[in-house]
């Protein structure tokens, strides 16, 4: 048995039932009209399966001799950084530059850098990603997403 995830499981199992009796005491709202508590519900819904999975993962599996060391070697830490960076630059440019261009943008960037595949599939990607965020936001839920100087 794995400690350390057993443990993890159990404290974001913890976190999430937390939180969604305390988004069902709030108003969940519907599919049509969310409420307040519909997104940190739905969110503490799929914390909770997936720390559950932790949970039992970690039950199953042989306990392996690992050092906290361990987990940080190998790490790019060039990577990490341009990363951290970009997610710090996002919120600050989106409302000047506006949601479509900005995530498209930041999309592209977290692939090439991330990934590295094709520069056409990372392009094809965040695209398609851009274009479904907008139609899920803007469209679906009426979301009022920053424009920026050129209107997009």
């Amino acid at each position: 048995m794995n400690r350390r995830d057993l443990l993890a499981g159990l404290f974001w199992l913890a976190v999430a039932v937390f939180v969604a009796i305390q988004s069902f005491k709030s108003d969940l709202g519907s599919l049509h009209s969310p409420g307040p508590g519909f997104l940190p519900f739905w969110s503490s819904v799929v914390l909770g399966v997936l720390s559950i999975t932790l949970t039992i993962g970690a039950g199953l599996k042989k306990t392996r001799k690992d050092k906290l060391l361990d987990l940080w070697r190998g790490l790019d830490w060039g990577k990490v950084f341009l990363i951290l960076f970009a997610l710090f630059l996002y919120p600050l440019l989106l409302p000047l530059v506006g949601y479509l261009i900005m995530t498209f943008v930041l999309i592209a960037y977290l692939l090439f850098v991330g990934i590295r595949s094709k520069l056409w599939i990372d392009i094809a990607t965040a695209v398609a990603i851009t274009l479904v965020s907008y139609l899920i936001f803007y469209t679906l839920l009426d979301v009022k997403l920053p424009k920026g100087m050129l209107g997009l």
